[in-house]
């Protein structure tokens, strides 16, 4: 399913789309929160079973380039990982180029995500996870209206956080 936001354009992932995933994952700069560089080879094996699991029926994840505006040059990557053992959680996470950091590019495209979502039935909750101390994701998910998972503490080094269907609804009525 595409997206569309106010600056932002997002396409299912494609098969022409290896060599900016590859990038994405194997740059120190853009996984700096997240957890250490895939070497090329790890990157495009990683990728392939992406593909793999895009193409499945039904999917078992969902991936989006982002572009901005009209641009042709992709500025990162969504992904939404449904959870195996429940239905109605997935995982959401965003990986931008250093560039596109800090400019709401995450906010918009997470925010389109759960509206699109939690519009139909099926999804109850979406979640996500930052390495501890990542004071700009901790800034996004409070601007998301996420809150701090089990096992969170409030001292500002949460990691895990949750955004439950009835919460996102009453922030956007």
């Amino acid at each position: 399913m595409p997206l569309q936001t106010r600056s932002l354009r997002l396409r299912p992932l494609a098969e022409s789309d290896e060599t900016f995933y590859c990038r994405l994952y194997s740059d120190a700069a853009v996984l700096t929160r997240v957890g250490p560089p895939l070497t090329q080879e790890a990157a495009q094996g990683a990728f392939k079973r992406v593909l793999r699991q895009v193409a499945a029926t039904p999917p078992r994840s969902h991936y989006w380039m982002l572009y901005a505006g009209v641009a042709d040059a992709p500025l990162g990557l969504m992904a939404l990982v449904p959870d195996r053992d429940d239905p109605t959680s997935a995982e959401v996470g965003v990986l931008l180029l250093p560039d596109a950091q800090g400019q709401g590019y995450a906010t918009e495209a997470i925010a389109a995500l759960a509206d699109s979502v939690f519009a139909v039935p099926g999804l109850q909750r979406l979640w996500t996870r930052h390495a501890s101390g990542h004071g700009a994701a901790v800034g996004l998910m409070r601007r998301l209206g996420f809150v701090a998972g089990p096992g969170a503490s409030d001292a500002g080094a949460q990691s895990r956080w949750q955004l439950l269907r009835g919460d996102w609804s009453a922030t956007r009525s």
